[in-house]
């Protein structure tokens, strides 16, 4: 199910980090090229109107990373240089909102006096078995669709496979931004993201969580380590080929629910981004965007979208 497992690490693992453990508090802010372990070369674009001077700086990021990873300079020239970081979601901001919080779990948990064990049906046992075995279950995600389980799940996978979102580039770049006094928009809600995994069919949310919970601690690695070494030496073609491989378990009612799904997590968010771009370039200033590396893989990329609209971007890693 490696399409599929794309997609949770893009998205679903930030959401248990978020919401039931925190991030932040611990970034590698100050770690740069200079006093890196290792450095990181992310996706990284430019588009500008000539027409008005306007430039937006583009990066692809990892929602989580590794400590000691240190990024080029000319990241940090780029965010100097600019007046505004766009992110998807101020996750700094949301951790500190309580009544934005308690809106945004609102949606991730189950309506209409149904529980996790109508959404599993005969596969409640065994998940809880595995979940309490893994030492991760607890009563109240009774009451959280199945999509807040396997965040929870891929969460402590992630730490298991030597990432945690302190090091993602998102929580990087915003504390540095905030510690330089430069405005941050938000191009998403966090009570979007979540209304995505919300809106998957049950039958696709418990599908994708126990292909991630019977997944082995090998498996669990290979992905994690591929996605990032993809992602770190700005290898586009690996990223595109991840993001469009195929899962052949997936068919029929439940393909046409995967793709309702990719649409709402890519297709349809990737516009909203790249209609982002387009609207700073005619309002004029320097922008720096960070969005998940997905986004400028994944078909339709925020790229195609550009490209489609007329504007040519350069790969300042070229």
């Amino acid at each position: 199910m490696k399409k599929i497992t794309k997609s949770i690490l893009s998205l679903c693992t930030i959401i248990a980090l978020i919401l039931f453990s925190g991030c932040g508090e611990t970034s590698n802010s100050s770690v740069t090229v200079s006093s890196a372990e290792f450095t990181v070369t992310p996706p990284f674009f430019k588009v500008e109107n000539k027409a008005n001077g306007a430039v937006v700086y583009m990066l692809g990021s990892m929602h989580v990373g590794k400590k000691g990873a240190g990024y080029p300079e000319k990241i940090y020239n780029a965010l100097d240089e600019s007046d505004t970081l766009a992110v998807e979601v101020d996750t700094q901001a949301l951790e500190n909102n309580d009544s934005e919080m308690r809106e945004a779990l609102q949606i991730l948990m189950c309506q209409n006096g149904t529980s996790f064990k109508d959404y599993a049906g005969g596969d409640y046992d065994g998940i809880v078995a595995k979940f309490r075995e893994k030492g991760l279950y607890n009563a109240a995600y009774e009451a959280y669709i199945p999509a807040l389980w396997t965040s929870l799940w891929s969460t402590q996978t992630a730490a298991e496979c030597g990432y945690s979102a302190d090091f993602g580039t998102d929580v990087l770049l915003m504390t540095y931004a905030k510690a330089h006094g430069k405005k941050i928009d938000e191009i998403e809600s966090a009570k979007e993201q979540y209304q995505v995994e919300a809106d998957s069919s049950a039958a696709l949310q418990i599908y994708i969580l126990n292909g991630t919970i019977t997944s082995s601690a090998d498996e669990n690695q290979e992905a994690f380590d591929e996605l990032y070494n993809a992602w770190k030496s700005a290898d586009m073609d690996k990223l595109k080929a991840l993001a469009e491989e195929e899962d052949e378990d997936v068919t029929g009612d439940l393909k046409a629910d995967y793709d309702s799904y990719y649409d709402k997590m890519y297709t349809l968010r990737q516009k909203k981004m790249a209609e982002y771009v387009m609207s700073k370039l005619k309002s004029g200033g320097t922008t720096f965007m960070v969005v998940g590396a997905m986004h400028y893989a994944a078909p339709p990329s925020i790229l195609d979208v550009l490209k489609e609209n007329g504007y040519e971007y350069e790969n300042l890693n070229a």
